[in-house]
């Protein structure tokens, strides 16, 4: 299995409305920053619930909302992270309860081996209502002086609002402050206010977890009208790529086992400009945020006589322990001759 992708979800609890009625966003980033993928995305029901209760699922931006638990073919650009809508509706059969679901994400062409399951969402179901309280008698005295009250507002309210000769007036709302919420209620937040057009940006912090607003534009308490485009940044959580160029590919390999990254492939360059085992290149590039786990491609330098990659006995012991651990064994060296 090749992790093709890394998967967030804007909160890993959810909930619905007295129909049932819910929806989650999950953010998707391509692992490759040097090819595009071709992918498809579904959600995958865990123990108790159905993925009959998803009715649309959208992914990517630019796409339309799809029926049912599965998407259309999906282009993903190297490196880019694009949003996936979910919405479901929960029978109201359903007994009250926690249930789990989460995304997965395929290749279209290789979708036994290219696929990423993203981490569990969970789905609180509440249907209980308490019953409402017994009616009382109502006073009827008292319709006759909330009927003078209702014309006595009527009449302040159509001398404050009569229309005059300045133009119509155009109402704005307050901004509220977003910073350090997670995207999920971010969003519900700026809908509150009356501002429903937003747009997102990106920012590397792998301290946060979850996507978090870092920053935002209007500044909170602003005046904007209702079709203000609202600007955020989001936290991006992931591994920063260290660089690796000038140390020998077992020191190379090392440093990522150490933060939880993999060493993906080594390629060979037969040089003599720099020592043999030496690492030249690396691709992702030093600094870029990638997913923990995440293929690191290497070029070696070795000697034009002989342009072979050789394991030797610390490197052989870490491949396997990487092996077993994050699933990836590298390509592109051959044992050591015994």
């Amino acid at each position: 299995m090749t992790a093709i992708v890394s998967i967030k979800q804007a909160s890993d609890k959810v909930g619905c409305d007295s129909n049932g009625n819910g929806s989650c966003k999950f953010f998707v980033t391509n692992a490759y920053n040097d090819r595009q993928l071709l992918v498809k995305a579904r959600i995958v029901a865990g123990s108790g619930a159905d993925e009959k209760w998803f009715n649309s699922i959208q992914a990517g931006a630019n796409a339309k909302p799809t029926a049912g638990a599965i998407s259309t073919d999906w282009k993903l650009a190297p490196s880019a992270t694009e949003e996936v809508s979910v919405n479901f509706q929960v029978p109201k059969s359903v007994a009250d309860g926690k249930y789990s679901f989460h995304l997965q994400v395929f290749s279209v062409d290789r979708p036994d081996d290219d696929f990423k399951d993203g981490e569990p969402v969970y789905l609180q179901i509440q249907n209980a209502v308490a019953p409402p309280p017994p009616p009382k008698p109502f006073p009827w005295w008292i319709v006759a002086l909330v009927l003078v009250v209702l014309l006595t507002v009527g009449v302040a309210v159509w001398l404050i609002m009569k229309p005059d000769d300045s133009g119509p007036v155009v109402e704005k709302a307050k901004v509220p402050d977003l910073k350090g919420m997670i995207w999920d209620e971010a969003q519900q937040r700026l809908k509150q206010a009356g501002l429903s057009k937003f747009e997102t940006s990106f920012k590397f912090d792998p301290s946060k977890r979850d996507p978090i607003v870092l920053d935002q534009s209007p500044a909170a308490g602003s005046a904007a009208e209702a079709e203000t485009t609202v600007s955020v940044v989001l936290s991006f959580p992931g591994i920063a790529v260290p660089d690796l160029r000038g140390k020998t590919l077992l020191a190379a390999a090392q440093a990522l086992s150490k933060i939880d990254l993999a060493l993906g492939e080594a390629k060979s360059q037969p040089t003599i400009a720099q020592p043999e085992q030496t690492v030249i290149d690396q691709n992702p590039a030093p600094g870029q945020a990638v997913d923990k786990g995440a293929p690191i491609t290497l070029t070696v330098a070795t000697t034009p006589i002989r342009p072979v990659i050789i394991w030797n006995r610390d490197l052989t012991e870490l491949m396997t322990r990487q092996k077993q651990i994050l699933k990836v064994m590298p390509r592109g060296i051959e044992p050591a001759e015994q």
